[in-house]
């Protein structure tokens, strides 16, 4: 399917103009003025401002913690974002007590299959840590999750040893480290 956005103001990083935007199976192929494509869809954008889409690298869609579940799950909230402008969100996968982090994860992509609206992918949340699950952190930088969230607080933290231990073995595969701390101010 080919679509091309005829007369929009395109902002970039660096500049902006009125171009043409050819999009092909979802890909940005050509952009320039005066485009042609006969077999295209013409969507005229005059007037309009036209951006790549934005990323929210901090969404919780179907999460389960501390003894509630939050408002959005996979289809509502990625139709929100796409509302908004947003067509990738970075979600956080979360093993639960007792899951591998591959099963935490495919979870997660559970959730998402069939209902997310938008590009998404994930943070790996940890909450339960043994030798398995450490040699797992390997396996998930292999599959594209390079970002890990430790928590401090609520029913899945993880203890200031543990934290430790993970934050080294992050450390060993340049995995990057978020944590949840609790505000005592």
């Amino acid at each position: 399917m080919k679509k091309l956005f005829k007369g929009g103001t395109v902002v970039s990083g660096t500049k902006s103009g009125t171009v043409d935007v050819l999009i092909e199976d979802e890909v940005i192929t050509r952009i320039g003025e005066n485009l042609t494509c006969p077999d295209a869809e013409i969507i005229d954008v005059t007037g309009k401002l036209l951006f790549p889409g934005f990323v929210d690298a901090h969404t919780h869609f179907d999460l389960h913690v501390a003894g509630t579940v939050t408002a959005d799950d996979f289809e509502s909230g990625t139709r929100a974002a796409l509302r908004g402008g947003t067509t990738t969100v970075i979600d956080f996968a979360t093993q639960y007590e007792g899951e591998t982090l591959e099963e935490g994860l495919q979870n997660w992509f559970g959730k998402a299959r069939g209902k997310a609206n938008c590009d998404y992918s994930f943070h790996m949340a940890i909450s339960e840590w043994n030798p398995k699950v450490c040699d797992e952190i390997q396996k998930m930088i292999d599959e594209g999750i390079t970002s890990f969230k430790l928590y401090m607080t609520y029913d899945n933290q993880v203890d200031d040893k543990t934290m430790y231990q993970i934050l080294k073995r992050l450390k060993e595969v340049d995995g990057i480290t978020g944590v949840h701390c609790e505000n005592s101010g």
